[in-house]
């Protein structure tokens, strides 16, 4: 080839090379997305896939404008132009959202990359010294610590010349270094030490509520008050007022009496304007007839409809002249909907309401019976309350009501219910319950002759609530022997339990 065209290559190759050098997009950029939702709303990048909701009502026909040379005033919700599951599910792909600002990115809480540390945002892009730096003013090569306190360091004649000049002082003299403050003072302390005796201890009681001194006298307190306030309990403030003698009568009351007035004159009174409030007529007085008519219009009386100030008769308009501008956007009006413009047709019920209209679905039957379980499981056996499980939620009709559980009865705290006192037992396991109860001065054999004819039946059983109400009854018996003195006396009554 010939030398010439080398040039012409050379270009070629150097457009080829920034062609291929050029950032490609990655699969994760936001333009890759903003360029897979065109594709999914078949369109390219630079088409407008999303309208307004107000355009799209309009478009629509839902409402009728009728000043098209206004623009609407507020903001429109954006909507897509042909919105789709798709589109709903992946938003991110269909409407990516703008970017955040390069210099605001530090200032979110998710800014930090993989493996990034996540400190303040007033750290981010902070510009810190390199590591050998050092803080602080470098100081003078040569210059010691040592050599710093030893520099005013005096020995010998030049310390001596400089103690002699330092005790004309007085922070010399009183206060010489290493040693107390000297006072000048010449202090003999007694063999007992420093101070006086506190002489004989008084209680502190006494001290506090001292009962035996003799109380000021009351020209001493009448001092007291007038110069700290200091008041006895519950003494009045003394004025010093010369009240007349009026005032001594214990029914002397302060202000003007008004007598009895008569019923109903007052509210009579309020209600008479042609009269003063003394009942007299009122006085007639002229006055300019342009003010009177101020009055009249701007004043209305009761009951009275306002003067329109629009002449003596108000304005020349038509009987029927309706003030107001009709309203054209709308055919229907107030009394349409307040009284209703449905049909018949449109007033009656749905045809589904209440029965299912699909074939195959109907619940329809002849029979009587109750479908379903019941919540109360009476057609079946209940287990034992002692073997039933505590996962159990089955009601089988047994438990006790709110009332048991508001009042419980007597002993169901030891597990004894009360149907156990009204079980008829055999003589020898009525022996048995009476006699583990540690009781003194109880005749079983004379409890059980007695409760025995409780029973019509004549059988040999007898309830431990038959032998409590027979026991209970002797004892009411014998305390109201004791009380009513027809008894043995209470000697014997102890000598009986």
């Amino acid at each position: 080839q010939d030398w010439q065209s080398w040039p012409l290559w050379g270009c070629l190759l150097t457009s080829m090379a920034l062609s291929q050098s050029a950032p490609q997009d990655r699969p994760g950029s936001g333009s890759s997305l903003k360029q897979a939702g065109a594709a999914a709303l078949g369109g390219s990048g630079s088409q407008v896939f999303t309208t307004t909701l107000y355009e799209q009502m309009k478009a629509k026909g839902l409402f009728k404008n009728h000043f098209p040379n206004i623009p609407p005033a507020g903001k429109s919700i954006n909507v897509p132009l042909n919105d789709s599951a798709q589109q709903d599910l992946t938003p991110e792909v269909s409407f990516p959202l703008p970017a955040t600002p390069v210099n605001e990115r530090k200032f979110r809480r998710i800014s930090h990359g993989p493996g990034e540390i996540c400190v303040h945002h007033g750290l981010k892009d902070q510009l810190l010294p390199a590591e050998d730096f050092r803080y602080s003013i470098r100081g003078q090569k040569g210059a010691s610590t040592e050599d710093t306190m030893k520099a005013g360091l005096l020995l010998g004649v030049a310390a001596y010349q400089n103690e002699v000049a330092e005790s004309v002082y007085e922070s010399s003299k009183k206060e010489p270094l290493g040693k107390p403050w000297s006072r000048g003072h010449s202090l003999k302390m007694l063999p007992e030490g420093f101070g006086n005796p506190s002489g004989t201890p008084q209680d502190g009681k006494e001290v506090i509520y001292a009962i035996h001194q003799k109380p000021d006298t009351e020209e001493n307190r009448l001092l007291y008050k007038y110069t700290h306030n200091n008041f006895n309990p519950g003494e009045r403030i003394e004025r010093k007022y010369r009240w007349p003698a009026e005032t001594k009568d214990s029914r002397f009351r302060f202000g003007h009496g008004l007598g009895q007035p008569q019923e109903g004159a007052g509210a009579r009174l309020a209600l008479n304007w042609e009269v003063e409030d003394d009942g007299s007529v009122r006085k007639t007085r002229l006055v300019q007839k342009n003010a009177e008519d101020f009055r009249n219009v701007h004043h209305t009386k009761v009951y009275h409809k306002s003067h329109p100030m629009q002449g003596a008769n108000g304005p020349p308009l038509d009987p029927d002249f309706q003030h107001g501008v009709k309203s054209g956007i709308s055919d229907y009006t107030a009394k349409s909907c307040i009284q209703g413009y449905y049909s018949l047709e449109e007033q009656l019920p749905d045809q589904d309401l209440g029965r299912c209209l699909k074939p195959g679905r109907r619940n329809v039957t002849v029979a009587t019976r109750a479908f379903g379980v019941p919540s109360v499981r009476t057609d079946i056996p209940a287990p034992p309350p002692d073997k039933r499980s505590i996962a159990d939620n089955c009601s089988y009709g047994d438990e006790c009501s709110a009332a048991a559980l508001l009042n419980p009865q007597r002993f169901d705290d030891r597990g004894v219910p009360d149907r156990d006192f009204l079980i008829r037992r055999p003589k020898d396991e009525l022996r048995a319950l009476v006699e583990s109860c540690d009781v003194e001065g109880v005749d079983f054999d004379a409890l059980w002759d007695e409760s025995v004819p409780l029973f019509d039946d004549g059988l040999p059983l007898v309830s431990l609530d038959a032998m409590l109400f027979v026991h209970t009854k002797k004892l009411e018996d014998r305390v109201a022997a004791l009380h009513t003195g027809t008894g043995p006396g209470l000697a014997a009554y102890k000598g009986a339990l």
